[in-house]
């Protein structure tokens, strides 16, 4: 009898010993780590200024397809990334890279996954990084890489470069 008591603790052994790990940590406290924050850019007064985005007009095309032109005060050949969202959707319906000349740009037509987007409200999207890897090396060159770049819409990228971001929202 005694040793089948004897082996009926050891196979148990190992049972309670899995049970008493989570309990082993539980009593000790968690050295606290100092309090950080991250420097950011200054961006006091970015968005002072006249307007670069000067108009934006989304339509629609005989076929459904929707196309975006507008004016910009922003040199020639300054790409601008256009996406059309859903009111509070994350995801982007249609987007397209269009390309400033002469002040004014168009995009070209833009349908969603399944064809034309249906009738209803929109959320225009209109972004421009400014640095090397978005704009050829004369755009950088006239705004001096975005140092000087103000008006509605500029902010700094994660890295400190200037970029343009703004929301239009339109009925279709």
């Amino acid at each position: 009898m005694r040793r089948a008591n004897a082996t009926a603790v050891r196979s148990l052994l190992p049972v309670l010993a899995i049970c008493a790990l989570p309990l082993a940590g539980c009593s000790r406290e968690k050295p606290q780590q100092p309090v950080t924050f991250e420097h950011l850019p200054d961006t006091t007064g970015l968005s002072q200024g006249a307007a670069i985005l000067q108009s934006f007009a989304p339509y629609r095309m005989s076929n459904g397809a929707v196309r975006v032109s507008g004016e910009a005060r922003l040199p020639d050949s300054t790409k601008l990334q256009i996406a059309i969202r859903a009111p509070g959707g994350s995801v982007a319906l249609a987007m397209a890279q269009v390309v400033v000349f002469g002040g004014r740009f168009e995009s070209p037509p833009l349908l969603g996954d399944l064809g034309p987007l249906p009738a209803g409200d929109y959320r225009f999207e209109v972004l421009a990084h400014f640095d090397a890897d978005w704009q050829p090396a004369s755009v950088l060159h006239e705004i001096a890489s975005g140092s000087g770049l103000r008006g509605p819409g500029v902010t700094r990228a994660r890295n400190g470069d200037a970029a343009l971001f703004l929301t239009r929202e339109a009925r279709l």
